[in-house]
Parts: C-alpha cells; sequence; structure tokens
C-alpha cells in the first residue's frame, strides 16, 4: 500500500473545494498535520482521516482504496482529455467518455467525480440533442452534490453555472442568463484563493456578449475592460483577442467606426501570435467595412 498516495488525494481534494489547511483541519487536527499528511509526512489516525473525509465529501473509504490503487491517478487522465476535448467541441468524444466511465466505481463512489461526469454530460445533452430542459436537470444536479460539502462555492461549481448560463444565453433566455453570471463573478471573488484565474476571464465574456444582445453595450464594454484588466494582473491571454474584438464589435453597433477598428487592431495582433488565421481573415474583413463606411 502507497499511504503517500492518500497525502495527495488529500491536497487534490482540498484545493477543489477552496479549502485552505487551516480550514480542512479546523476542529480535527493541527494544521502542521495535515500539512505532514499531505506531503505524505507522516499517516493520519483512522479518526482523524474520517472526519477529514467527512470534510471532503467522500467516503474514508476511497482512501483506503487509493492507497491500494495506485492506478486512480487515472482520473486525472480522463479529467483532461474531457477538458481538451470540449475546447474543441468534440462532444461526441466526450459523452462517449462519459457514458463509459459512468460504470466506473472510480466516478459514481466519489462526489467530485461523479460531478465531473454530470456536469460534463449535461454540456454533451444540449450541444447534441438540443434537449435543454434535460441539460438543465443534469447541471443541477451536478451542483447540488457539493452543496452540501464546502461552505464556499469552489471553482468548479463556478464552472457549472456558466455553462447552466451558456445554455439560457444560446436559448435567448438573456435576462436569465446575466443573472446567473452576475451570481456567479460574486461567488467567484469570495474565493480566498483562485486557482484557475480563466474561470473569471470566460464569465466576463460570456457576461459581455449576453449584455451586448440587451443592447446594454456600455455594461458590455465594461465587462470585456474588467476582464482584459484581470488577463494582464494574471499574465494571461487566455480570451483576449475575443475581448478586443468584443469591444470592438460593440463601437461598431453604436456607429462609432474609428475606435472599432482601434480595438479590432489590437485584436488582431492578438490572433496573429495565436497563428489563428480564421480568426484574423475575419477581422481584416470586418476592418475593411468599416473603413469603407468612414471614407
Amino acid at each position: 500500500m502507497d499511504f503517500s498516495l492518500i497525502g495527495k488525494e488529500i491536497k487534490i481534494l482540498r484545493s477543489a473545494l477552496n479549502l485552505s489547511q487551516a480550514e480542512l483541519s479546523e476542529g480535527i487536527c493541527t494544521q502542521s498535520q495535515i500539512s505532514k499528511i499531505e506531503k505524505g509526512e507522516v499517516f493520519p489516525l483512522a479518526n482523524t482521516l474520517y472526519y477529514i473525509a467527512e470534510r471532503l465529501g467522500v467516503d474514508i473509504n476511497y482512501f483506503y482504496d487509493l492507497a491500494t490503487n495506485p492506478q486512480l491517478s487515472y482520473i486525472e487522465e480522463v479529467f483532461t482529455q474531457v477538458r481538451e476535448l470540449l475546447h474543441r467541441n468534440e462532444y461526441e468524444e466526450v459523452y462517449t467518455i462519459v457514458e463509459n466511465e459512468k460504470k466506473n466505481p472510480l466516478f459514481i463512489n466519489n462526489r467530485k467525480n461523479k460531478q465531473f461526469l454530470l456536469w460534463t454530460e449535461g454540456i454533451c445533452v444540449y450541444h447534441l440533442k438540443r434537449n435543454k430542459r434535460e441539460a438543465i436537470k443534469l447541471l443541477q444536479s451536478a451542483l447540488d452534490l457539493t452543496k452540501m460539502t464546502s461552505k464556499l462555492m469552489g471553482e468548479r461549481e463556478i464552472e457549472i453555472l456558466n455553462s447552466l448560463a451558456i445554455i439560457h444565453f444560446e436559448t435567448k433566455s438573456y435576462e436569465e442568463a446575466l443573472k446567473i453570471y452576475n451570481y456567479t463573478i460574486e461567488s467567484y471573488m469570495k474565493i480566498p484563493y483562485h486557482h484557475d484565474p480563466t474561470i473569471k476571464i470566460k464569465i466576463l465574456y460570456n457576461k459581455s456578449k449576453t449584455l451586448t444582445r440587451l443592447n446594454m453595450l456600455e455594461e458590455s464594454t465594461k465587462s470585456c475592460k474588467e476582464a482584459i484588466k484581470w488577463c494582464v494582473k494574471h499574465n494571461s491571454m487566455y480570451a483576449l483577442g475575443s475581448l478586443y474584438y468584443h469591444i470592438g464589435y460593440n463601437f461598431s453597433l453604436l456607429l462609432n467606426h474609428d475606435i472599432a477598428i482601434e480595438y479590432y487592431n489590437k485584436s488582431i495582433q492578438i490572433f496573429i501570435i495565436q497563428e489563428n488565421k480564421v480568426f484574423v481573415k475575419h477581422i481584416k474583413e470586418k476592418i475593411d467595412e468599416l473603413s469603407i463606411l468612414i471614407d
């Protein structure tokens, strides 16, 4: 048995719930003990591990199984593969993976893992079957799995809400989408430590698109600029080109073509660096169209 794996998994689950070592140890043991357990320097007593498992929302047997089955790193591989496929909009492949893993005890016996499957299944059901009702039901089930196990909404839950808002946006329920985006931003900023800064960027960008559909163009641009500041703060280029483009788009709707072109040019520089030839071509065409209107 490799007991060091238990410490590593405790750290992974603690991070997923956005709990500090002090918060996890409160009323159970000392923060120093948690630190040593996570480093694999000591193995927790049975009663200590029981309370740690309870706070993390898993069965204590999960940790014992992990110690005897190092193959559990397989779970992280599945997470990574699914996220990469979703990024490429390959929903058929994701759905196949989800259907297979739904029979896997490693997923069905762990709340966070099961939550991941329900979340991704909800995304696939919407995009492949256009079944909004069933997709929302799956996403809500995913949220319900952990709502009683963490005092703060974690990054995973916020991502699920973002997916929920996207479905409302794509089905033209803009007011409902905006309501969810505002709530997710508020919840995200309450998290003490942000492990994935791109989450806020995604939400603000999606919120800005929703505001544009509601003809709230100034608010939309403000949302984009907030996201750009967040990108700069975290040295991230994530969605940066799209954010500049959307500001330009808002100004084009306001018939302020000079400023629109200015932001389109900023956007195009990002997409050139990223070698996104499709977007570069599209934006150049937009600039040409607006240039004619100015002349």
